[in-house]
């Protein structure tokens, strides 16, 4: 969504969750992101649930890493089901050793 909105709006991809926030009529015009959920799912992509024991987890791995919550929890999430491999934008998953990140273009 937010890589669809860039290049639709000709937004900066800087803080674009924040301006996506700011201007729900923008998001509502999106239409591409929904088709490349579609095509994950129908290759295979599986959505792994979140519970408590990884919030948990997560507290830990923030602790150790500095990684805000809300990443610290996938990290959680990613070790327990033997991941180890992140596609993100976000450099702060570097401070993760167990974590190797490929930064989309």
């Amino acid at each position: 969504m937010s890589l669809e909105a860039c290049a639709v709006f000709s937004w900066p991809y800087a803080r674009i969750a924040q301006r996506l926030k700011s201007h729900p009529a923008e998001v509502q015009q999106l239409r591409r992101y929904r088709q490349a959920v579609d095509e994950m799912l129908a290759i295979g992509f599986q959505v792994l649930p979140v519970f408590p024991r990884h919030v948990v987890a997560g507290t830990d791995i923030s602790r150790q890493s500095g990684l805000l919550m809300r990443d610290a929890v996938l990290v959680a999430v990613m070790q327990e089901n033997g991941l180890t491999h992140l596609a993100s934008h976000d450099a702060d998953f570097d401070r993760v050793s167990a974590v190797v990140r490929y930064a989309p273009a």
